[in-house]
């Protein structure tokens, strides 16, 4: 006469579960994903995620991904403005006329040469943007004119993209590398300065 305990209905139900159903992980821990031919691969981060895809959409639109105003500035003073994208830094308005001080070329734009539409205007703009401050500027290069080329700004603008994004000058994307593509961009669709009707 076998005289065993009856079976607990409890470690049945147990012994059954663990034989069928993938147990669930403990608390507090990720389940490993799965691998492939051995390979154990990571799981993505939803924050590694999102940066790529900032990344990719600050590079699809053109943002401008310009650095902020020069803090090492060694040329700074009063400045009058020659045209859209020249200074004369320490120099003076006389009428229209922008003379004296150190010539400087304004880093990574171009704006409308002498005779152009939109000329006046965009050299308006621009000392609109210097007129009674100091503008700090920090040397870039020398010009195939021997003007020094900089970056400037005042009031903490930068004067380049101030003048991309008003529409009175473009990228100059052969020396920016699209620094102010986006801005120029936004001018254009907006119909801002040169790009709108009345130019």
């Amino acid at each position: 006469m076998n005289m065993s305990p009856p079976p607990d209905p409890i470690l049945s139900r147990l012994a059954r579960l663990r034989g069928g159903r993938r147990q669930p992980a403990p608390r507090g821990k990720t389940p490993a994903p799965p691998s492939r031919g051995g390979l154990r691969l990571p799981r993505p981060s939803f924050l590694s995620a999102l940066a790529l895809l900032a990344v990719l959409i600050a590079g699809w639109f053109g943002y401008d991904d310009s650095a902020p105003c020069p803090t090492d500035a060694k040329l700074t003073g009063p400045a009058c403005a020659v045209d859209g994208d020249t200074l004369h830094l320490g120099g003076h308005l006389t009428g229209r006329r922008c003379s004296g001080g150190e010539l400087v070329r304004l880093w990574g734009i171009n704006a409308p040469e002498s005779g152009t539409p939109g000329h006046r205007k965009s050299q308006d703009a621009l000392q609109s943007l210097v007129a009674g401050r100091t503008i700090a500027c920090s040397a870039v290069d020398r010009d195939d004119h021997s003007r020094t080329v900089a970056r400037c700004c005042a009031a903490g603008q930068d004067l380049s993209l101030s003048q991309a994004a008003g529409g009175w000058a473009w990228d100059y994307a052969k020396y920016s590398k699209g620094a102010y593509a986006g801005a120029e961009a936004a001018a254009r669709k907006e119909g801002r300065g040169i790009w709108g009707a009345g130019e």
